[in-house]
């Protein structure tokens, strides 16, 4: 029968591999993004009054002048340095000014901060921040300071020339530090005095009473024998060194003795108020008020500190560096003799 090769024929044909056309990838996912990022909102600028022209940004300015005219608004800050800076107008931020000038006759919103410069708020100025002047003069007749205001004048003028009258800044700023050295200077040099010599201060304090004319007297002597020598010393081109260890020893000499002046004025001053007062707490006491003189106008700062020093460097005589009395201090009170106890009654 021929059916059995056509069968065969048929199983083969079934059992032979059957190859399937490759699937097409899927296309790639694409991202795609339309969020735009959210910007800071700026801060609300102040309206600008109906009438003004608006200017925006901060200005700095080295050595230049800044102006803001009348009728002009400024959104910024302001900062000159070694400049005349003048607003008359709008400043809506704050003004800085180093070693300059700033007058001011308009509006400022922010804070005014001035460093050894003029300052001056003419009538009719208004600062709605704070004032902090350091270092320099500040003038502020009828005008307007909302905020705090802080004024530490130190007589110091670093700004532009402006004729006689920084001159004579300069002069008293350069007066005023050296009164502040030379304060500083004695009380360095009182701190080693009392820590090294203090038996002879307490000595010079308890002669400080007594013989004030007699010291006066030698006082005016020992000054004028002492210029003498200097100048003797001076003259003589080998005497120059010298003549400055014998101004060191002079002035420390005469430190000692003041240094006793003051312990005996600080004591009596400390026991009005009802306290006894230290060695070192007596003579800063006794030295305040001759300091606070010394910065008095018309030199009579300068004269009562002088007068001050010729009477210490008379006691120094009179005690002779503070190691002799002088022989009219009252000697101290003998001590009382003790009662002895009563016999026993028989």
């Amino acid at each position: 029968m021929t059916f059995r090769p056509l069968a065969l024929a048929a199983v083969l044909a079934l059992a032979a591999p059957v190859h399937h056309p490759p699937l097409a990838a899927p296309p790639a996912e694409s991202k795609s993004s339309t969020a735009t990022p959210v910007e800071t909102p700026a801060p609300p600028v102040p309206p600008t009054p109906p009438g003004e022209e608006a200017r925006q940004g901060g200005r700095q300015a080295i050595g230049e002048d800044v102006t803001v005219k009348a009728g002009e608004v400024f959104n910024g800050d302001v900062t000159c340095i070694r400049g005349h800076a003048r607003i008359d107008g709008r400043v809506n931020g704050a003004v800085v000014v180093v070693a300059g000038t700033l007058d001011v006759k308009g509006t400022i919103t922010g804070d005014v901060a001035t460093i050894v410069s003029d300052t001056r708020l003419l009538p009719g100025a208004v600062v709605e921040g704070q004032l902090v002047s350091v270092g320099g003069s500040l003038e502020h007749d009828g005008a307007q300071v909302r905020g705090q205001m802080v004024d530490v004048p130190l007589g110091i003028n670093l700004g532009p020339w402006n004729g006689w009258r920084d001159l004579s800044h300069g002069f008293y700023g350069f007066l005023f530090w050296l009164k502040l050295f030379g304060l500083f200077l004695f009380f360095v040099c009182a701190l080693l005095l009392a820590a090294l010599v203090p038996d002879r201060i307490r000595l010079i304090s308890e002669e400080t009473p007594h013989r004030f004319f007699h010291a006066l007297v030698l006082g005016l002597l020992g000054y004028l024998l002492f210029g003498f020598v200097q100048f003797f010393l001076w003259i003589t081109v080998i005497g120059i060194p010298l003549a400055l260890i014998l101004y060191v020893v002079f002035v420390v000499l005469k430190w000692l003795a003041m240094c006793g002046m003051f312990h005996y004025i600080g004591s009596r001053m400390g026991r009005g108020l009802g306290r006894e007062m230290s060695l070192l707490g007596a003579i800063f006491l006794g030295l305040l008020p001759f300091a606070l003189l010394r910065f008095l106008p018309l030199c009579i700062g300068w004269t009562v500190w002088f007068a001050a020093e010729i009477v210490g460097f008379g006691y120094l005589i009179v005690t002779r560096v503070g190691v002799h009395r002088s022989g009219t201090t009252p000697p101290a009170p003998p001590p009382s003799p003790v009662p002895l106890p009563a016999p026993p009654m028989a």
